[in-house]
């Protein structure tokens, strides 16, 4: 594509970002801006599935609303910039490192080049007048050569401890940044990774895998009545009752606001259906409680969608399925789990509350 092609395609996209702005009733910030042009540009399919859901049956979009996709989906955020410092300190300890090996490599030559030197001499035919002089050279080279390699053999230990320190700090980093900050549980960015890398291993090995999609039922009623700060609450303890119920190679992800994703590598639709409804009887089991007010906001319940991987799946399809059962338990009347996007009315069980002490 030539120049001026190019212009006039980001001009296209500029446009079309405005109307978006318009459309919504976004504020005309420039976060607002590129997370729209992002969006037309069609470069990242998880932001223009986000915004879509966001959009949907919606006249606005709040400026919080859009500076929180800008957050999720586009900020670098501070993580980011963290693991970029680090990697600017590592590259300088290992510039230090490259240039203390050329200095000892330096030393170790001009040793090996006197050594020789004291060959030569003591091969020529004036040895025995040279010895006494080839001695004290020899001498002074071997002191300056140890002194080399203890000043590089300390200078190492330093720089060594110095980049094992920085790693573990960017593997602290990278680790954070792949958290979602509030519950603690895989962000979207991470779950997208471990679920294709879960599809691979699964073709490659030949053994099932499955998928848990969980919302929260009422949710958006639950934070009206009772505030975000307590409906973060509730989000915690949705995390906590998934987190408690998984081990080994499985996965818990805040997918989006409400909801949530379970990945089960090697794992049998059986096996996943029984882990959804442990999930389900321990979230629904308990009243949460206002620690401020004591007031008791009732109990929670979530609607959960299992799938297991078939055939040709895609993360998309995968996914797509999961989601499927997932509103179908909805559709059923909630608080309950499903493996089937269409199910029969017989297979759709009441509505299960358990007494908590």
């Amino acid at each position: 594509m030539d120049e001026r092609a190019q212009y006039r395609t980001a001009l296209d996209l500029a446009k079309r970002a405005l109307e978006y702005i318009a459309q919504f009733g976004a504020p005309p910030t420039p976060h607002a801006f590129e997370l729209f042009y992002t969006v037309c540009a069609g470069q990242n399919a998880p932001l223009n599935e986000a915004v879509t859901k966001a959009t949907s049956g919606k006249q606005k979009l709040s400026a919080a609303e859009v500076e929180k996709l800008y957050v999720d989906f586009l900020s670098p955020g501070p993580q980011s910039q963290q693991m970029e410092t680090i990697g600017e300190k590592m590259g300088s300890e290992m510039t230090g490192l490259l240039s203390l090996l050329g200095t000892a490599a330096s030393t170790a030559n001009t040793y090996q080049a006197s050594l020789q030197s004291a060959e030569e001499r003591l091969n020529s035919p004036q040895a025995g007048q040279n010895i006494s002089e080839m001695v004290r050279s020899l001498h002074a080279a071997t002191q300056t050569m140890a002194r080399a390699n203890s000043e590089v053999t300390t200078n190492l230990e330093t720089s060594r401890a110095q980049v094992e320190m920085l790693e573990d700090c960017l593997k602290e980093a990278r680790e954070e940044s792949s958290r979602d900050p509030l519950t603690g549980l895989v962000n979207r960015r991470r779950f997208d990774i471990l679920l294709e890398d879960t599809l691979l291993n699964a073709s490659s090995n030949g053994q099932p895998a499955s998928l848990l999609v969980i919302d929260i039922d009422n949710f958006k009623q639950f934070n009206d009545t009772h505030g975000h700060v307590a409906g973060d609450s509730a989000l915690r303890y949705v995390a906590s009752c998934i987190k408690s119920n998984i081990k080994g190679q499985d996965t818990a992800a805040r997918y989006g606001g409400e909801e949530f994703a379970v990945i089960l590598p090697n794992t049998s639709i059986e096996h996943g259906m029984s882990l959804a409804e442990r999930i389900r009887h321990l979230i629904n089991a308990r009243h949460l409680v206002k620690k401020a007010t004591g007031v008791d906001m009732g109990r929670i319940s979530v609607s959960i969608g299992v799938t297991m991987t078939e055939e040709g799946d895609s993360a998309d399809s995968f996914l797509h399925r999961a989601d499927m059962c997932m509103y179908a338990a909805k559709n059923a009347g909630r608080n309950r789990v499903l493996d089937s996007p269409d199910p029969k009315p017989d297979e759709s069980p009441p509505n299960v509350e358990i007494d908590a002490a």
